[in-house]
């Protein structure tokens, strides 16, 4: 049983093993030349490192997407990390067009191999610190078009009409191209005819261009990033709690304002009214009111009189008087 265990931890292991190095051996996209693709990086760089401020307004505006990004690199490197002047290679470029011979180590270079491009990475020594410099290619389909013609006009007969023409022999053109067969031959002519055009199997798409930090400074520049950012955080905090705090004022601010008082009318006093004395004396007890008893007795005794039934005075007695209503 131990076996087994031991058996299959082992097997995982080597296929871990061996998925690891297939991602570090991938397949390259399409097929190139260390030295000439090297040379294809040192060249674009040249070509937009040094371009006038015109240029490099028209490019950042109206260029291709790999012109945009070359260019607005360097100025970045350039203007915001002060990294002086660039290393220049057109000398390099010059010598190995020249002498047909380049060595890629002469240059810190490193080539990434995708599964749809490929990048190169060079290490450009300017004055104040390295720029790294990485260029994406992918496969280019013109190329293989054109080299499609190439190659169908490049036939047994067209080379040998040439020959015709100038009075040459095949021996003299395999010598002449360094080539063993008329098959080479044709692949010879090919290729020269893709190098007049300036075609390439790839083409640039996408320039990337940064400084190299020490580890030091990356430290120094993200302690100061995060010191920034804290203290921006803190001072938000500390205005919006003022904020708050100004919030206990609005009910007073809010409230509706008081109206202003009106100038007062000067109001002349009126006469009181006298109240009838009927009505004055209605808060009084009628019957201690004397001489209002024999008046209203008076007065019954003489209604009975004209009616012709007397009453004697000494049989009326006015027990109540009562108000009434109207």
């Amino acid at each position: 049983m131990k076996m087994k265990k031991s058996l299959i931890v082992i097997s995982m292991f080597a296929v871990m093993l061996s998925l690891s190095g297939c991602d570090d051996n991938k397949e390259a996209a399409f097929e190139y030349d260390d030295s000439q693709i090297v040379l294809d990086t040192m060249s674009y760089f040249d070509q937009y490192a040094d371009v006038s401020e015109d240029y490099a307004k028209y490019y950042i505006e109206n260029g291709t997407e790999f012109e945009q990004s070359a260019v607005m690199g360097i100025r970045q490197a350039v203007d915001t990390d002060k990294v002086g002047q660039l290393q220049d290679y057109s000398g390099i470029i010059s010598n190995a067009q020249a002498t047909g011979a380049f060595s890629p180590e002469s240059v810190d270079y490193e080539i990434t191999n995708a599964e749809d491009s490929v990048s190169v990475t060079i290490i450009n020594r300017a004055e104040n610190r390295d720029v790294e410099i990485t260029v994406k290619y992918v496969e280019n389909p013109e190329y293989f078009m054109q080299y499609d013609r190439a190659l169908q006009y490049y036939t047994d007969d067209t080379i040998q009409s040439v020959i015709e023409q100038n009075g040459l022999t095949l021996d003299y053109l395999l010598m002449m191209y360094g080539c063993s067969d008329i098959e080479e031959l044709k692949k010879t002519l090919v290729d020269s005819d893709m190098e007049y055009a300036g075609l390439k199997p790839y083409k640039a798409e996408e320039m990337v261009v940064s400084a190299v930090y020490s580890k030091k400074e990356l430290m120094a520049s993200a302690g100061r990033n995060t010191i920034i950012g804290m203290g921006t955080v803190f001072i938000v905090l500390i205005f919006i709690s003022f904020i708050i705090s100004l919030f206990k004022f609005l009910p007073a601010l809010l409230a509706p304002k008081p109206k202003l008082p009106q100038a007062k009318e000067e109001i002349k006093p009126q006469a009181p009214v006298t109240a009838p004395k009927a009505v004055a004396a209605s808060n009084k007890n009628l019957m201690n009111d004397a001489e209002l008893v024999a008046v209203i007795t008076a007065a019954i005794y003489a209604a009975s009189a004209d009616m012709g039934g007397a009453v004697s005075k000494d049989r009326l007695v006015v027990r109540s008087i009562r108000r009434a209503k109207r």
